[in-house]
């Protein structure tokens, strides 16, 4: 029993430590701003929803249009949905 309490904190805690050495928010920001332009760019834009103007991380200094953030999204969504009721 106590090997398998120790196997499993020990399991976790590596992958914490790991996680926090090897974890780059800049990095991982550049990977999904490429992954919604080349979702968007192989299934098309959506016709319904408008996008918001985000911070580009690849191209410093500019701006993308993202269909996945929201600038403000709970003032927006009471926007949306609340006023309509």
């Amino acid at each position: 029993m106590a090997a398998n309490v120790s196997f499993t904190v020990g399991v976790f805690g590596g992958i914490k430590a790991a996680d926090k050495c090897m974890y780059d928010e800049h990095k991982y920001d550049i990977m999904k701003e490429k992954l919604e332009m080349d979702y968007w760019k192989k299934y098309g834009k959506p016709e319904y929803i408008q996008g918001n103007l985000h911070k580009s991380a690849m191209n410093e200094g500019e701006f993308y249009v993202t269909y996945l953030k929201e600038s403000n999204p709970h003032e927006s969504m009471e926007d949306r949905v609340y006023k309509v009721i």
